[in-house]
C-alpha cells in the first residue's frame, strides 16, 4: 500500500506541476485514489492531494522567480500553451479569486493557473488559500467518481440512468458531433453554400444510424447473455410496472400495459383469434429485402418496445394495411402467485399512421399510437368473448385512470384485461378468497 500511495502521489504531483502536465494526466491516480478510498484505504487520497499541492506550490514560485521568461520558453516548447496562458492572464485579472478556486474546472487553464499567479506576483497566502480549496474541490470530484466506480455505478439509480441515456444515444450524439465539426470547418474555410451540405450530411449520418440500428445491431440482443430469472419470480401482477418504453433507459414517452395473460404462452390464443404473428427487429435476424418482403405482406416487423430493459418475447398483429393496423407485443414477467402459471404483459394499441419520432437513441420513421388504448383492449375482450368463452376476460381496475401527458402516449380509464383460461380463473377466485 506504501508503494501505491507513493505512486498516487507522483501522479498527482506531475499533474500538476507545470511542465509535465502538459504529458501526465492525472485524473487515472485521482480515480484509482477514490476507488482505493472505497476499500477503506485512506492514505491513496491524502498521497493525491498532497501531491496535487505540492505540485501547484512548486509551479506557484517558479512562476514568481523565472515566470516572464519561463513562459517565453515554454510557449516555444509547447506552442499548445499559448492560448490558455492568454485565457488565464485575463482570467486572473478579472476574476482572481473565483480562477484560484475552481481552476480545476477549468480544463486546460487548470494546467498553467498556479504558474500564472506566481508570475503575477499573487501573494502566497492568497494563492494559498485558495487553491487549497481549489484542489479540495478538483480532487474531490475525481476521488468520487472512483469511489462510485468501485461501490458499481447501479447501485446508483439516476447515474445507471444517465450511463443507460449516453449508451442509447451514442450514435444519435456522434452524428451531431461531426454535423458540427462539419459546420465549425465550414465557417473556418467559408465553403459554400454550407447549411445545404451540412443538412445533406446529417440527413445521410440519420440514414445510417436507421440503418445500422435496424439491420445491423437490433438483433445483436440475440448473442448477448440474458438474465431472465426475473421470468420465474412468484409476484402478484398488481405488484409489477404496467408501462413499456421505446427504448433501454426509459426517458422515452411510455406506452401501456393494458393486458395480462395467465398462462403457458399468449401464442395460442392470439392465432385462435386470427392474430398474426410478426417479426421484430431484436427476436429475429431481418435483412433488407426481408423487411421489404413483409411490407409486401403488409405484415411489416414490429419494433421494440422495453418493459424493464428487455425487448418483448413476441408480437402479433390483426390483418391490416402498411399504416392501420391492431398490434400487441407480449412479455413473460414472472410466475402468478395464484395458479403457478407464467404472468404474460402485453402492450395492445393500434398504429393509426406513420411520424418521425425519438426511439431507442435515433430518430427514426414510426407507426403513431392511438392514444385512446382502452378501446383496443374492450376490442380484444370482445373477440375473446365471442370466439374463447373457454377463456375468462376480466377487467380489473389495476391502474390508475391517466391522461395523455409529457411522460405518456395514451390515456386510460385505469383498468388492465385479465386472461386466462375459465380453470385458472377458478384456482385465482379461490385463492383470493
Amino acid at each position: 500500500m506504501l508503494f501505491e500511495a507513493q505512486s498516487l502521489f507522483i501522479g498527482a504531483l506531475l499533474d500538476a506541476l507545470i511542465g509535465p502536465n502538459l504529458f501526465v494526466p492525472g485524473e487515472p491516480f485521482l480515480l484509482a485514489a477514490g476507488y482505493q478510498l472505497q476499500q477503506g484505504v485512506w492514505t491513496g487520497l491524502i498521497a493525491v492531494l498532497l501531491g496535487a499541492l505540492l505540485g501547484d506550490h512548486i509551479s506557484y514560485w517558479i512562476g514568481r522567480y523565472v515566470g516572464v521568461p519561463a513562459q517565453k520558453k515554454l510557449i516555444a516548447w509547447q506552442p499548445k500553451t499559448r492560448r490558455p496562458i492568454a485565457r488565464c492572464r485575463r482570467l486572473i485579472y478579472k476574476k482572481g479569486n473565483y480562477v484560484l478556486a475552481f481552476a480545476r474546472l477549468l480544463g486546460p487553464v487548470a494546467w498553467v493557473v498556479p504558474f500564472i499567479a506566481g508570475t503575477h506576483k499573487v501573494t502566497w497566502s492568497r494563492f494559498a488559500t485558495f487553491d487549497l480549496f481549489g484542489v479540495i474541490l478538483g480532487v474531490g470530484q475525481f476521488a468520487m467518481w472512483g469511489y462510485l466506480l468501485a461501490i458499481g455505478i447501479e447501485r446508483f439509480p439516476m447515474l445507471a440512468q444517465a450511463k443507460a441515456v449516453l449508451i442509447e444515444h451514442q450514435y444519435l450524439l456522434l452524428v451531431l458531433l461531426c454535423g458540427a465539426v462539419f459546420f465549425y470547418l465550414g465557417r473556418k474555410l467559408r465553403w459554400r453554400f454550407l447549411l445545404p451540405k451540412l443538412t445533406a450530411l446529417v440527413f445521410s449520418l440519420m440514414l445510417l444510424t436507421n440503418y445500422s440500428h435496424f439491420f445491423w445491431f437490433a438483433d445483436d440482443f440475440q448473442k448477448q447473455p440474458v438474465d431472465d430469472r426475473y421470468k420465474h419470480l412468484v409476484v402478484e401482477p398488481s405488484e409489477l410496472l404496467f408501462k413499456a418504453y421505446p427504448g433501454k433507459s426509459g426517458v422515452f414517452d411510455a406506452q401501456a400495459i393494458n393486458v395480462v395473460y395467465i398462462g403457458e404462452q399468449p401464442r395460442t390464443l392470439m392465432t385462435s383469434l386470427g392474430w398474426i404473428e410478426n417479426k421484430t427487429f431484436s427476436r429475429n435476424e431481418i435483412e433488407l429485402r426481408d423487411y421489404v418482403r413483409l411490407l409486401r405482406d403488409h405484415t411489416p416487423p414490429v419494433s421494440d418496445l422495453f418493459w424493464q430493459g428487455q425487448p418483448q418475447d413476441m408480437a402479433f398483429q390483426l390483418p391490416g394495411n402498411l399504416t392501420h393496423r391492431s398490434h400487441i407485443r407480449w412479455w413473460q414477467v414472472g410466475i402468478d402467485n395464484a395458479t403457478r402459471h407464467p404472468i404474460w404483459f402485453g402492450a395492445l394499441s393500434y398504429d393509426n399512421g406513420l411520424q418521425i419520432t425519438p426511439y431507442s437513441g435515433i430518430f427514426t420513421v414510426l407507426h403513431s399510437i392511438d392514444p385512446n388504448v382502452d378501446s383496443e383492449r374492450d376490442r380484444l375482450a370482445k373477440q375473446i368473448g365471442e370466439f374463447l368463452p373457454q377463456h375468462s376476460a376480466i377487467l380489473q381496475p389495476l391502474l390508475t385512470a391517466r391522461h395523455q401527458d409529457e411522460e405518456h402516449e395514451y390515456f386510460t380509464d385505469g383498468r388492465v384485461l385479465m386472461v386466462q383460461d375459465q380453470n385458472l380463473a377458478l384456482i385465482s377466485q379461490q385463492a383470493s378468497q
